[in-house]
């Protein structure tokens, strides 16, 4: 699960209406949320809410939540923020973040994420770094670059990164 250090902040910016990937109501970030029987993949977010935080799993079907992700802003949702493993060197990055119109900033995140594990106790931390990848229902001007900054959320407070970002600017 995400753990509160990395959600609580990024929530107060943005206020979240939808967590598309929890696997119970103790594992959500938002009610209401997609659990797995409902299955993220195949229903439409926007049904569910319009400010939608997305921490999937990881594995082989990664893939597939970046690119619900960017398409949930092209079917009705305002903002949507992923957080996922920043592998910039893969098919899917390059396809759904690095060239991908709706993506509005890309926020590294340092330290490492430990995640909480089901009964709430702190799990190891991720072997990888990860990154909160924001999406929005309007397209960057064309030929822009995506913003990208760091943020260390141990120690910095996340409004001193929505300066440095556009993480809101194309959801307002």
């Amino acid at each position: 699960m995400t753990p509160p250090e990395v959600f609580d902040p990024v929530n107060q910016v943005v206020q979240f209406d939808l967590d598309a990937c929890a696997t119970n109501l103790d594992a959500a970030r938002v009610d209401p949320f997609i659990d797995p029987k409902t299955d993220a993949l195949r229903v439409r977010w926007a049904d569910y809410g319009k400010r939608v935080w997305c921490n999937p799993p990881y594995g082989r079907d990664i893939r597939h939540w970046f690119e619900k992700a960017a398409h949930a802003c092209l079917d009705g949702c305002e903002l949507v923020v992923l957080l996922a493993y920043a592998n910039t060197d893969t098919t899917y990055w390059r396809e759904y973040v690095a060239r991908h119109p709706m993506v509005w900033s890309v926020i590294f995140l340092t330290p490492r994420v430990k995640f909480v594990r089901p009964d709430g106790e702190p799990a190891t931390g991720a072997p990888k770094g990860s990154a909160l990848i924001c999406y929005s229902h309007r397209p960057r001007p064309s030929g822009s670059r995506i913003p990208h900054a760091y943020w260390d959320y141990k120690y910095e407070p996340f409004t001193d990164v929505i300066r440095r970002t556009a993480i809101t600017h194309g959801a307002t």
